[in-house]
């Protein structure tokens, strides 16, 4: 099929994807040395920043994926990587501040409420329930210090890790558009909650106005795609089985939903089909879980192959506390 069949959006066109795909690859290795070059230096503070936008990169390439029309299954893995970067980009900011308790997204950002909302969206799309302890991992906070800070995000979590994990919230950041998908999850009836869902995609994207990426499709220029992945988890979670209604909204991900509703019961439990491609991050003297290339935030250059088994050893230095972290380019290092 051709490129403009293919394709998800109509705004993206076939030369601008290549060119966007291959900025957001560029940016992602280049990065890198960046990074590398400022734990040599012990700058803390810049090794965050790039590490937080390395994250957001790719990011935006999973996204601009699936704009393009590419196989839905193999962003499962992706959406991984997308999870792991942004846990190291945490460990950068938490030594830098000295406070774990600093949320990785802040839920005072626009721009950050919507891109966590739209990952914790594609977890439940992509089957990929597994990787929202990690998120939550990222935003609650020692001993759960920062529970109960929204209540959209703590209503999400609650359906992926259980209600008896998450904390009381009656506060929305971003009440405009959000409040109305928070309506759609505490809906009575079906039909009230595509009411509610109806109601927050018809305001999402004016409302949205102040991210960064809102009107980029214009300028063709830092255009990823639009989407409400967060509307398509609330669809999924009520089990709504007719959306069509919502179909009319350019970034309603209907394709996703499809895919989410078509594949279910290959993923029962929202997990990996095999426990290998689940890689958390490994303190220093704890064995490799798996053989393959990792890497610690603790050390500049530090990517190197470990057997299963191997001890992983600890480094020591300035840094503080080593764990290593599955590096997301197994064929060469990427530190």
């Amino acid at each position: 099929m051709a490129f403009h069949e293919l394709r998800r959006q109509q705004f993206l066109g076939e030369e601008t994807y290549k060119h966007e795909h291959q900025d957001c690859s560029d940016g992602i290795h280049n990065i890198e040395i960046i990074i590398s070059k400022a734990v040599e230096d012990s700058d803390l503070d810049y090794a965050s920043n790039r590490a937080s936008f390395q994250a957001l990169l790719r990011f935006q390439r999973l996204v601009l994926k699936y704009t393009a029309g590419e196989p839905i299954e193999p962003l499962r893995t992706e959406l991984e990587e997308v999870v792991a970067a942004y846990e190291r980009y945490g460990e950068y900011l938490w030594k830098y501040t000295g406070d774990r308790n600093t949320f990785v997204f802040e839920f005072s950002s626009i721009d950050d409420y919507c891109q966590l909302m739209q990952l914790i969206g594609l977890c439940f799309l992509l089957h990929r329930r597994d990787l929202l302890s990690r998120i939550a991992a990222l935003q609650d906070g020692e001993n759960g210090a920062n529970g109960g800070a929204d209540n959209l995000y703590e209503e999400f979590m609650s359906h992926g890790l259980g209600a008896e994990t998450r904390y009381e919230s009656d506060w929305i950041f971003a009440s405009k558009p959000y409040q109305s998908l928070s309506d759609a999850l505490y809906s009575e009836t079906n039909n009230d909650a595509l009411k509610n869902i109806d109601c927050f995609l018809k305001r999402w994207y004016k409302d949205l106005a102040g991210t960064g990426w809102h009107d980029a499709h214009i300028e063709q220029a830092g255009y990823y795609g639009y989407w409400s992945f967060e509307a398509g988890a609330a669809v999924l979670l009520l089990g709504i089985e007719d959306d069509s209604s919502l179909h009319k909204y350019l970034y309603y991900p209907k394709h996703l939903v499809a895919w989410a509703k078509e594949n279910a019961q290959r993923f029962p439990d929202g997990g990996m089909t095999s426990p290998k491609t689940t890689r958390l991050n490994v303190h220093a003297g704890q064995p490799c879980p798996e053989a393959g290339w990792w890497f610690t935030p603790a050390q500049a250059n530090s990517c190197r192959y470990f057997k299963q088994g191997e001890n992983m050893p600890s480094l020591g230095g300035d840094y503080g506390l080593t764990f290593w972290q599955w590096s997301p380019d197994q064929s060469v290092p990427t530190l």
